[in-house]
């Protein structure tokens, strides 16, 4: 055991329940069952987490109550018997690789989506669930429940804990975070009722409360209960303070909840101007540690028993995690980190912690499922969430000489796997430095964790034993001297043109990016997201920034939660920004465009900045595929497109090898 991390490592009780280690791994939906039911990619997936070392996992996001509660379509669902055999393999498969498990069960109430479940959404009153800038969701406005249809509920939330208990897990964690209906009860914008479940503290919290004890009766004190709820809920729709937060957890605690995950709900029409996206989040996020450590000052006062306080937030980094175990909290909750490397408490536990591919913080894997109706994908895990989750590497029968062509992420991670499996590798890349776009794509504010995986690349090559050739642009005439077996490119972009340029004025925004000087005056052209993350960039650097951008909307090529957080940041730089407007002409003092009503406007420039998107660039691969028997094209030199599939292709190309 690695003696570095002797909290983080060392065993801990949540109830009777005993966690071989303080880190829990947070429930996220990956909306890939059948039909509400446990298949092999499930179990797949959180038996590789347990495998890797976790003290315990809190399974998925679990419905009691179909189809209202449903948030996805291929939710897990408990609300059956029926599903009580798949969730037995589950949990089984959990305790067979040492960890313990939890059931997280939730009903989406005001959050459900009526194309999703075919109803009309429900929730404590008539308050439609407001735009988050988190899920990037509005939804229309719910039914009130009745009292009697509320007790139901409470019924099916208790009978989903004694199915997880026939099943084998250890316990149930009550989603009350986000836009479920849990914290839809307690918050007082979104429970205006003034009946016995709202109304005062007492009241909007009844429903928990009938919850727990009749979880209790069903189940024994050694079935443990986690309640998953937020120190506050902030933002312009907010409507828990710490205080009615510190009122909540005190009484869940003494009707004997054996542990609470302090989360910050949040609720906003857009991001401020201050916000941060998930790609500039700290590690163990002070805000909710410094919640967690309030509540545990509250719950410290005349309480019948202590309650095991659950924190974190990007907890991958055990200095970090730590030492928020020595003052902040009992346990440690990791969450996307164990996405991205289901093995990552081994490694640190091995002093391995040079080779734990780190999280981006991209949102790929909820704004894949909550935005296009899709399942998890990781920018870093190419195996999360597709077809079994089977992390198996299978030798190669014979292995080859391989040449991979580009050190950006789809060439390295086909050279990685390839190494892998036996095959002799080498790498080409024209630049100094591992990452390809990468590295640009970490310049931007806000974007420092994307500047955490060209290390992790290098690394990778160098324990895989990859050959690689840095400031060497390959040619075909090199590549067939190696005579190799089988050649990846993954040759990347090339620079983006623009007709009407034809005194080249313009400055391409990788170049702003690197270095290059602008005026004062800045237009950019293109409102993709490499356009706006460019005008921000220059907007903080004082610069009056205007975008102009042909369609409706500006950066629609990147996840919802991060395109609202990045527009807020334009907003507050004080970024004009035009969409529904064509670029006329251009000269070293101005550009003319044409408005949403067609007239031309002229705007002053000292610099024009041109993103208008990259194209691909095949040309290697066109020149080599009549020469190579067995050769390849993947990353933006086949089609481009966002990281998780170029990842995708890599890993698939260098196991196809």
């Amino acid at each position: 055991m690695n003696s570095k991390y002797p909290l983080l490592l060392s065993p801990t009780k949540i109830g009777n329940v005993e966690l071989r280690n303080k880190t829990v791994m947070a429930a996220m939906g990956m909306s890939q069952s059948d039909n509400g039911f446990v298949n092999k990619a499930v179990i797949n997936h959180y038996a590789e987490r347990a495998k890797g070392g976790v003290g315990a996992i809190v399974v998925e996001v679990t419905c009691v109550d179909t189809p209202l509660g449903l948030n996805t379509k291929n939710m897990l669902v408990i609300d059956d018997d029926k599903y009580i055999p798949g969730m037995k393999e589950l949990a089984d498969a959990i305790h067979k690789e040492g960890a313990k498990c939890f059931l997280q069960i939730s009903h989406t109430g005001r959050g459900a989506k009526r194309t999703i479940t075919g109803q009309q959404p429900v929730g404590p009153s008539e308050v439609a669930m407001p735009y988050t800038f988190m899920m990037g969701l509005g939804n229309e406005t719910p039914r009130a429940l009745t009292i009697p249809e509320i007790k139901e509920i409470e019924e099916k939330y208790a009978q989903a804990a004694r199915r997880a208990k026939e099943a084998g897990f250890d316990g149930v964690e009550i989603h009350s975070v986000g836009y479920y209906l849990g914290q839809q009860f307690l918050s007082k914008t979104a429970n205006i009722r003034t009946d016995e479940y709202g109304g005062s503290r007492k009241n909007r919290m009844r429903f928990h409360v009938n919850i727990i004890r009749r979880i209790k009766e069903l189940c024994g004190p050694d079935f443990a209960i986690i309640v998953k709820a937020p120190a506050i809920e902030i933002g312009t729709y907010g409507g828990i303070s710490i205080f009615d937060a510190a009122y909540y957890f005190k009484h869940f605690q003494d009707e004997g909840v054996d542990a609470i995950e302090v989360l910050a709900g949040m609720w906003s029409s857009e991001g401020g101007k201050k916000t941060q996206p998930e790609s500039a989040y700290p590690d163990c996020q002070a805000t909710i540690l410094a919640l967690v450590m309030k509540i545990m000052i509250f719950l410290q006062t005349g309480r019948k028993k202590k309650v095991h306080l659950i924190g974190g937030g990007r907890a991958q980094n055990p200095k970090a995690a730590e030492k928020a175990l020595k003052h902040q909290c009992d346990s440690i909750f990791i969450g996307h980190g164990l996405l991205c490397q289901p093995n990552l408490v081994n490694l640190i536990a091995e002093d391995r912690e040079d080779e734990i591919r780190p999280c981006i913080g991209c949102g790929h894997c909820i704004d894949h499922q909550l935005q296009h109706g899709g399942k998890a994908i990781c920018s870093g895990n190419a195996v999360l969430a597709r077809g079994d989750n089977d992390y198996t590497i299978i030798p190669a029968k014979e292995p080859k000489n391989v040449v991979v062509i580009g050190g950006g992420v789809a060439g390295v991670e086909a050279a990685r796997i390839a190494a892998i499996r036996g095959h002799k590798v080498d790498l080409f890349e024209k630049e100094a430095k591992i990452g390809g776009q990468m590295n640009l794509a970490g310049i931007p504010p806000y974007k420092q964790h994307l500047q955490l995986l060209t290390p992790y690349l290098e690394r990778q090559l160098e324990l895989t034993g990859v050959n690689v050739h840095l400031g060497t642009e390959a040619t075909k005439d090199q590549i067939l001297s190696l005579n190799p077996d089988a050649v990846v490119c993954a040759t990347g972009v090339l620079p983006a043109t623009f007709p009407l340029d034809e005194d080249g004025v313009t400055i391409n925004a990788k170049e702003v990016l690197k270095g290059a000087k602008t005026g004062k005056n800045v237009v950019v052209i293109g409102g993709g997201s490499i356009g706006c993350e460019t005008a921000e960039f220059l907007a903080a650097q004082g610069k009056k920034v205007t975008i102009i951008e042909m369609q409706a909307e500006l950066a629609s090529n990147t996840g919802k939660t991060a395109q609202t957080i990045l527009l807020g940041h334009l907003k507050g730089n004080h970024v004009t920004m035009l969409t529904e407007c064509k670029v006329r002409s251009l000269d070293k003092t101005k550009v003319t465009y044409l408005d949403k009503e067609g007239q031309e406007v002229d705007i002053k420039a000292d610099s024009i900045v041109l993103a208008i998107g990259d194209k691909p660039n095949p040309a290697l691969y066109e020149e080599l595929k009549d020469s190579i028997k067995e050769i390849y094209n993947i990353g933006d030199s086949n089609k481009g497109g966002i990281i998780p599939t170029a990842v995708y292709e890599g890993y698939t190309v260098g196991n196809r090898i």
